[in-house]
């Protein structure tokens, strides 16, 4: 990826590259292992501004375009998902803000949240409704000039530390969809940290229960029937930019594990490398990343990336897709060494799968994408 990159993003990837190599690879395991991202890497991202690092500097931001805040996520996803998936959903909830909130609510959220004094996490995904955002049931009722929410979201990642929540639901008199920022000390929410989950271990995933909790309407984010049909999805297309690079950094630190260990690994009096089997692995692993670099960097040449929903979907499908086959195949060449938790092989194959259902699963993707190709070459 970095030969395709000018010497202005070249710049940006050698910076990256050192801070990630200082900082998050060599606690990696231990995040993964305590389940939780410590406060004070958060601290330390917070000071080089990367929590607003695609917002105005008026905000406190870094104003990146989606080129080098791609290059960041992918270069940061290649050490740790999890922290990854912290710039994702606190970017998610920071760009919608941005785009959708009244002036009052850039005034009082945006500087705090790129100063990393709020974490900000996006609540959509339920018990009962998942790809299915049409499905979700919380409610917002109208009550003294404002709503009272009832219901339950699951699987937020980040919902077990973060400051303010954007959460979807409807209306209770006329089901009209709704998103609210809502600020965790809220009387009646209750938040529950999920463990031991298969990937982004460290990533503090929470159950949040809204028990008659009340929000005034300045906290009101667009207007009302807005939240489904414009917000979620402006939101997930940044997040699916963010999980696509993620895949990126995975298969890439899949090719780097796996030339290193076939390269040096000798079997039957010869290198790994040799075996023809591992030859057609490593080639193919290779070649997907090579096109999977082409196209991730290909959508970052459209100033408005919110709205090619469809081409940034595509993208995530496949770079989701290579990911988690190759990150099984990274497996297979090393062997039991990359079966133990510590290996890095071994994160990326949980950590991959993840990614294949997050922000639209791939077979969500597939039924969509079908239309869209069906329209668009039948003639």
């Amino acid at each position: 990826m970095y030969n395709l990159l000018n010497t202005e993003y070249q710049a940006y990837y050698d910076e990256f590259s050192i801070f990630v190599q200082e900082n998050i690879l060599p606690y990696t395991n231990e995040w993964e292992k305590n389940q939780s991202i410590p406060k004070d890497i958060i601290t330390l991202c917070s000071e080089k501004k990367y929590l607003g690092c695609c917002m105005p500097e008026i905000y406190g931001g870094n104003n990146w375009d989606i080129m080098t805040y791609g290059i960041f996520t992918k270069i940061v996803a290649e050490a740790s998902t999890s922290l990854a998936g912290l710039f994702n959903v606190h970017t998610m909830v920071l760009q919608t803000i941005y785009k959708w909130g009244t002036e009052e609510q850039k005034e009082k959220w945006l500087n705090k949240m790129c100063a990393g004094e709020i974490l900000g996490a996006l609540a959509l995904t339920e018990p009962e409704a998942g790809s299915d955002v049409q499905g979700i049931t919380t409610s917002f009722r109208r009550e003294n000039n404002g709503y009272v929410i009832n219901g339950t979201k699951r699987w937020i990642t980040f919902g077990a530390s973060a400051d303010v929540i954007l959460v979807f639901g409807k209306t209770d008199d006329n089901g009209q969809s709704i998103a609210c920022l809502v600020p965790r000390d809220t009387e009646g929410l209750k938040v529950t940290q999920i463990d031991d989950m298969l990937g982004f271990r460290a990533s503090n995933l929470a159950v949040l229960e809204f028990q008659n909790c009340y929000v005034p309407s300045e906290n009101l984010v667009a207007k009302e029937n807005m939240a489904l049909q414009c917000v979620a999805p402006y939101a997930l297309n940044y997040g699916r930019v963010s999980v696509t690079f993620t895949a990126l950094g995975i298969l890439e630190g899949c090719l780097k594990e796996s030339c290193k260990y076939a390269s040096n690994r000798v079997t039957f009096k010869q290198r790994l490398i040799k075996q023809s089997v591992i030859e057609e692995m490593i080639t193919q692993m290779g070649t997907d990343y090579e096109a999977a670099s082409r196209l991730c960097l290909s959508i970052c040449n459209n100033d408005n990336i919110a709205t090619l929903i469809q081409e940034v979907m595509i993208i995530k499908y496949f770079v989701s897709k290579v990911a988690c086959k190759h990150s099984a195949n990274a497996v297979q060449i090393l062997g039991a060494s990359g079966c133990i938790g510590t290996s890095p092989v071994s994160r990326y194959y949980r950590d991959s799968k993840i990614l294949e259902i997050i922000e639209g699963s791939n077979q969500i993707h597939e039924m969509i994408l079908t239309n869209y190709f069906t329209k668009k070459y039948k003639k």
